[in-house]
């Protein structure tokens, strides 16, 4: 007697005896079927406790959810614009708008508006399937109605934004001569001293020279 071959479904992982059609997910396990399940799967999730293990599924679907009505304004959901954490529906930049919420003030707007009339703050669709928003820069626009990226600017300081300090002051060192200013202007500085020395010093030689040439002429007259 032939043993039952043990089924893992590929698209949500449940162990069943073989079949054509998964007994949790109802997919259909052919090629078609896996196909077609392959080309739903995205980076945006929907809180299932019936379907815990299922894969995030692609923008396009959760619009569905939400025209359909599956997708509620207090829907648990996840995705690029939240940096994959768990969210309420009516705070998601790119799904709150379409439940006639703005995500950013939570003024009542219209699901077809491009922004809110009370923050300006952008309604726009984010359609790409390969990157999950979790990394510190902003997301590649891949395939995108709009604008190229929703995230307002608030959320790009406070993600990417350091703090600014000051540099630090070089440690004093009691050899060298105590100076103020960069070193350009010491030595211009020094430069100055040296032709004031110089000055001084053929003042001097001047005197001399004109004391010298009148005793000289004095002598001469006598």
């Amino acid at each position: 007697m032939a043993k039952q071959r043990i089924l893992v479904c590929p698209v949500c992982g449940e162990t069943q005896e073989e079949t054509s059609v998964c007994r949790t997910c109802e997919n259909a396990l052919d090629a078609d079927g896996l196909l077609c399940a392959e080309g739903s799967i995205g980076p945006w999730w929907v809180r299932d406790k019936k379907h815990p293990f299922a894969p995030g599924m692609t923008f396009d679907h959760l619009v569905a959810l939400v025209n359909n009505g599956d997708v509620e304004r207090h829907t648990i959901v996840r995705g690029p614009t939240t940096r994959q954490l768990w969210k309420v529906a009516r705070r998601v930049p790119g799904i709150a708008h379409l439940l006639g919420r703005c995500h950013n003030c939570g003024e009542h707007v219209e699901h077809k508006a491009r922004q809110c009339s009370a923050c300006q703050a952008a309604f726009l669709t984010y359609k790409d399937r390969n990157n999950f928003g979790v990394d510190i820069s902003l997301p590649p626009e891949g395939s995108i109605d709009g604008m190229s990226s929703f995230l307002s600017d608030t959320v790009i300081l406070d993600t990417l934004s350091t703090p600014l300090t000051l540099p630090k002051a070089p440690a004093s060192n009691p050899d060298k001569e105590d100076s103020v200013g960069s070193p350009q202007f010491n030595a211009l500085q020094r430069k100055v001293q040296q032709g004031s020395r110089t000055i001084r010093i053929l003042s001097v030689s001047l005197t001399i020279c004109v004391i010298a040439l009148i005793f000289t002429i004095v002598m001469l007259l006598k």
